[in-house]
């Protein structure tokens, strides 16, 4: 990679943070909106100012969002990208392609926690099919059980890398491939050695407080992730 690991910082839920993570060098801010198991998330009415002016390309993240509310989000935020927590239809990806092609889709791809049995001919075929619908970027994440609710994203746990670059191995094709799941400032350099993806994602390792940035830990992150290039 010429131009050396992306970074996407991800659960932004104010201007201040966004352009803190733009002053850090990262390269994209997330900003969740409207799911319902996240404590970061916004709803698009609080999301506008997030990207109204945006410092960097903003990517909105959905899960389980109906078509219709999608469209209504791409069209009052016009994000650099929209990204599926929950797997979107392949006919939906197609849709939105052709409908809105200024808008890049991003599918994360939820794996279990490290430690946990993973189907991988499953994962297998489900990216396969992201591949297929034309998907723009593929994010690996990890679910996990908090407070007996299941959470896909803003867990701060790893999967099992060993697994992650088994599937990056079988992708067919040039799909930029993220990883993310309990990356922090101290993890990401043995992050970046196992997997080489195209980019890293994280949220909760670079927090003061839920749903607040931590200007040290940016810094800390982005060196460390520097010293990779």
């Amino acid at each position: 990679m010429t131009s050396g690991y992306k970074v996407k910082i991800c659960g932004t839920t104010n201007v201040e943070d966004a352009q803190m993570t733009a002053d850090a060098g990262a390269d994209f801010f997330g900003v969740v909106v409207e799911v319902d198991f996240s404590p970061r998330s916004l709803t698009i009415e609080t999301a506008k100012s997030l990207f109204s002016s945006p410092p960097l390309p903003p990517v909105a993240l959905v899960y389980n969002m109906a078509s219709t509310r999608v469209e209504t989000l791409i069209q009052q935020l016009n994000p650099f990208a929209v990204q599926f927590l929950s797997l979107a239809e392949p006919s939906f990806v197609t849709y939105l392609k052709k409908t809105y092609p200024e808008v890049e889709v991003w599918q994360s791809i939820h794996l279990p926690q490290a430690g946990e049995a993973v189907d991988v001919e499953n994962f297998q075929q489900t990216v396969e099919t992201s591949v297929m619908a034309g998907v723009d970027a593929l994010l690996f994440d990890t679910a996990a059980l908090s407070k007996g609710e299941m959470k896909f994203g803003g867990t701060g746990i790893t999967s099992d890398w060993d697994i992650v670059k088994e599937l990056m191995d079988s992708i067919q094709g040039p799909v930029p491939i993220w990883l993310a799941g309990g990356i922090n400032p101290d993890n990401v350099a043995e992050a970046i050695d196992k997997i080489n993806p195209y980019g890293i994602d994280l949220c909760s390792g670079v927090e003061a407080t839920r749903g607040k940035k931590d200007a040290a830990k940016l810094t800390a992150l982005m060196a460390n992730i520097g010293g990779k290039q």
